[in-house]
């Protein structure tokens, strides 16, 4: 059996440009959370941030990337730590997977330029780093990644949740390196988000300090190299770390607020120890999520004294440090926490005083050399209740056990919903017009959803739930054990709203909503929340082939036997503005074609659409199944149609399979002339 070994680290966030930087702030006891200087925003002198002062000038030359390209904040920040991370390692990337992720995306030039799209788009070479893809190709290009990539955005567990999703990689054998981490910028839209939330703090934030007041919001990037146990052993790699054990939890309770009792956070340390194949008692140090804010700090102290009951380890949050710095979050922190079982050392929670009243706990408050650093534990929590936890061996004490290898087999369709556009001529609802898109055929929603709670929910919500619901009633699964959705774009309506309002308004009179509803994994923890699910739950958010990940990543849940079934969903809406947005740069068609002329059609840019459509995967066949699925594979801009046969073939190779055996081929024809020759030569 085969362990994953950490053997690389890259990092750049407000304390530091490297890991000695960081290390160094760290015993120093010395914050990044300053005034803001960089982003441009009326609340600069309102708010404290982890702000990394360089300017996107100097981001660019520190990454060494050529200036003309269109380059966010995101994806150069990403650029700096991977880089860092792979000549750590001392790895060839072309034999590399990339799993990054991102919940910001490319959200500090839409931000700046989205007027400008709407118009006349003179800065039309940003509109396409907009979706949170964008910074994992760029990364991938300049690192010459030739494995598997994708993106995960779940909130604040996403970078946390791509370690997961690459250890299991690796497990499986379908990567035997892989590069696992997250990127997020600074951006108007999220300081101001928060800010409607009311959990911003003015002042330096205290996690676990009854006096606590909110958050500061923060910016970082890091990335780790994964590595297969006897790869890593044969190249003569340093070894930071094994990562030994991990689970991933939904609180099921409010798309933002933590539950009383901290189910979601209580769940995913207890199953990651458990993974671990260790014993609460054997975990030395745990580098909690620790916001600051009054409600997380409460129910994940909570959900600790509900694990460890009276045998509480070393404890504290480091986001005193760096600020919360979103999707990035899990991996800064497991950098953090890999340097405290590194250095046998639990860095402390500064600014941190008085305990919390109702719970009593008193974190780490000054740097302190732990007695032994065999396990640590670190902890990130996200919207939608999507928690997650790793525990980090010392190579040295590391413990084999059963959970380390995943052996595929094929996996069954036991149940379908979809709602799609099924009408040739669209129409608007209100106006009855002709619309250049395909919207989906209404259903009735109130079948589906309690007319109190349908109103406030966002059309892509809807959808998702009514075809979710489906699904379920056809494999006659109330609760799945897994919920793994995927989207391109995400919840374009809210994020639309949103950005207008802060544009339009100056940063004022905002409204949460929207912002809420504005997050990729909404569906997910929305489908979650109605069925009171606590299961895994991952979203996958890489453009066009975010299902295809989706898919892999629920023939690895069952097949590593974490999951009897999974419920795995693909979905994306189409609205005015993200449409008159994209035919500026041809990715859309603007007229609609006529109806038999889909393949003839000149026009550049796909036929844009909307839908929904979810599927039930089961280890076992039952009296409603569709299919039985072998195998899934992506691979990314191959170099030629050639290339492109020879990854077909070897794909069929692998699954004991040749040309001769297959009666039918599915192609992806989306209209486009540019693109769709590609399937006709292959």
């Amino acid at each position: 059996m085969s362990r994953v070994f950490v053997s690389g680290i890259g990092i750049i966030s407000s304390i530091g440009k490297n890991l000695v930087e960081t290390y160094d702030s760290l015993v120093e006891k010395r914050s990044g959370i300053s005034k803001i200087s960089i982003l441009e925003t009326k609340h600069k002198d309102e708010f404290l941030v982890g702000e990394i002062k360089l300017t996107h000038e100097q981001l660019i030359e520190l990454a060494e990337v050529n200036p003309e390209l269109a380059w966010t904040r995101t994806a150069l920040l990403g650029i700096i730590a991977a880089k860092q991370a792979v000549k750590d390692a001392g790895i060839k990337t072309s034999e590399c997977s990339l799993i990054s992720a991102s919940t910001v995306g490319g959200m500090d030039r839409s931000e700046l330029y989205y007027k400008d799209f709407l118009t006349e788009a003179r800065h039309s070479k940003f509109i396409d780093s907009h979706h949170a893809g964008n910074s994992t190709e760029m990364i991938a290009e300049q690192l010459g990644v030739g494995g598997i990539i994708t993106t995960i955005s779940t909130a604040c567990s996403s970078s946390l949740n791509s370690i997961i999703f690459g250890s299991n990689l690796i497990k499986s054998g379908k990567a035997n390196k892989v590069i696992v981490g997250g990127t997020d910028a600074l951006s108007k839209f999220t300081l101001n988000g928060f800010n409607t939330l009311m959990i911003l703090d003015r002042e330096h934030c205290r996690p676990f300090d009854e006096s606590r007041t909110g958050l500061n919001i923060g910016e970082s990037e890091a990335y780790l190299i994964l590595e297969d146990e006897q790869e890593a052993i044969n190249a003569g790699r340093k070894i930071y770390a094994v990562v030994q054990g991990y689970a991933n939890a939904n609180d099921a309770h409010h798309q933002t607020a933590s539950s009383e009792d901290g189910t979601g956070p209580y769940l995913a340390m207890k199953n990651a120890i458990v993974s671990a194949g260790i014993n609460a008692d054997d975990i030395d140090y745990i580098n909690a999520h620790g916001t600051g804010t009054d409600n997380n700090d409460l129910t994940e102290s909570i959900a600790i004294k509900r694990l460890f009951e009276n045998k509480i380890p070393d404890f504290s949050s480091t986001k005193a440090y760096t600020g919360h710095t979103l999707g990035a979050a899990g991996v800064i922190e497991s950098v953090i926490t890999i340097l405290s079982l590194h250095n046998s050392t639990a860095f402390p929670n500064i600014n941190f005083k008085n305990e919390i009243e109702e719970t009593g706990l008193t974190p780490v408050t000054d740097v302190k050399k732990l007695s032994k650093a065999n396990y640590v534990l670190t902890n990130s929590f996200g919207f939608g209740g999507n928690d997650s936890s790793i525990v980090f061996a010392s190579p040295k004490t590391s413990v084999q056990n059963e959970n380390y290898n995943i052996n595929i087999k094929a996996v069954y369709i036991n149940g379908i919903g979809c709602v799609s556009p099924f009408e040739f001529e669209p129409q608007n609802e209100d106006t009855q017009e002709a619309l250049p898109y395909f919207q989906i055929v209404k259903p009735n929603y109130k079948e589906y959803i309690n007319p109190k709670v349908l109103r406030r929910m966002s059309k892509i919500v809807r959808m998702g739930i009514v075809s979710s619901s489906q699904a379920l009633a056809e494999a006659a699964i109330e609760k799945p054990d897994a919920i793994i959705t995927a989207t391109g774009m995400g919840c374009q309506a809210d994020t639309e709203k949103f950005l207008n309002s802060m544009i339009d308004n100056g940063e004022e009179l905002l409204t949460p909503t929207s912002f809420i509803q504005s997050t990729h994994n909404t569906v997910g923890g929305s489908i979650a929340l109605g069925q009171q699910n606590n299961g895994y739950n991952l979203t996958y958010v890489h453009r066009t082939f975010s299902f295809e990940s989706a898919l892999i990543d629920s023939i690895l849940k069952l097949n590593a036997n974490e999951a009897q079934n999974v419920l795995l969903g693909g979905f994306d809406e189409i609205k005015h503005e993200s449409w008159l947005i994209k035919t500026k740069i041809n990715f859309y068609k603007s007229q609609l074609i006529a109806e038999g002329e889909f393949l003839k059609d000149t026009q550049s840019g796909a036929v844009a659409g909307e839908g929904s459509s979810f599927f039930v995967l089961g280890k076992e066949k039952t009296d409603n199944t569709y299919a039985r699925v072998l195998d899934s594979k992506t691979f990314f801009r191959p170099e030629d149609n050639n290339a492109i046969a020879s990854e077909i073939s070897s794909f069929l190779d692998n699954n004991n399979l040749n040309e001769d055996n297959i009666d039918l081929v599915v192609f992806g024809f989306n209209g486009d002339p540019n693109f769709d020759s590609i399937y006709s030569e292959i």
